[in-house]
C-alpha cells in the first residue's frame, strides 16, 4: 500500500513538473476550464436565440445556415479545392480571421476545413453565399484555436466562389534545382 502511495506521489510531481515546464500553471488550467465553461453557456443562449430568425436552418448536427445569395454552380465534394471568401467573428462581432482583409480569396481543401464548414460545401452551389453560426463541436471544441476559445461558438460569412481544377504536375525546371552541399 505504502508503495502504491509513494508512486502516486512521484506521478502527481512528475504531472506537476511537466505542466509547469510547458508554462502552464494550476491558474491557468482553472482560468482555462472556466472560460470554457462561460463560452458553451453564451454559445448555447446565441444558438438557442438565433434559430428562431426567419431563413435560419438548423442542421442535425447543429450547425445554423442562413442562404444570403443563392448560387447556381456546381457543388464541390469532399475531394475538391474550393475558392472561398470568408470572414470570421466572435459572437461579439470581433474578426478573427478574413480572407477579405487580406484582399483575395482562399483555395482550400474541403476535407481540410472544420466539420461545419465542410457539412456545407458540400451541398451549397458555386455562387453561393452563406452565414454560418457554428457550434463549437464542429468547430474547434474544446482545445479552441488561436483567437478562437475553448468550446466557442463561432461565425462566418462564407462565399463559395468557385470549384479548382486538382494542381497539374509542373514541367521540370533545372534552374529550381537544390544546389549540391547547400541545405
Amino acid at each position: 500500500m505504502a508503495r502504491v502511495i509513494i508512486l502516486s506521489l512521484i506521478s502527481l510531481l512528475a504531472v506537476f513538473l511537466v505542466a509547469r515546464s510547458c508554462g502552464i500553471t494550476p491558474t491557468q488550467i482553472e482560468d482555462r476550464r472556466i472560460l470554457a465553461e462561460l463560452n458553451a453557456e453564451e454559445g448555447g443562449r446565441y444558438l438557442s436565440e438565433n434559430r428562431l430568425r426567419s431563413g435560419v436552418i438548423t442542421l442535425p448536427s447543429g450547425v445554423q445556415v442562413e442562404l444570403l445569395k443563392a448560387g447556381e454552380g456546381p457543388v464541390p465534394g469532399p475531394g475538391d479545392i474550393v475558392s472561398i471568401h470568408y470572414e470570421g467573428r466572435h459572437l461579439d462581432g470581433r474578426i478573427f480571421d478574413s480572407s477579405y482583409r487580406r484582399g483575395e480569396p482562399s483555395a482550400i481543401a474541403v476535407e481540410r476545413t472544420i466539420p461545419g464548414w465542410r457539412e456545407v460545401l458540400v451541398d451549397l452551389p458555386v455562387g453561393s453565399r452563406v452565414r454560418l453560426a457554428i457550434p463549437p463541436d464542429r468547430a474547434y471544441g474544446v482545445a479552441g484555436a488561436g483567437a478562437v476559445g475553448p468550446e466557442e461558438t463561432i461565425l462566418f460569412e462564407l462565399e463559395l466562389l468557385a470549384i479548382l481544377p486538382p494542381d497539374t504536375p509542373r514541367e521540370h525546371d533545372p534552374t529550381q534545382d537544390r544546389v549540391p552541399g547547400l541545405r
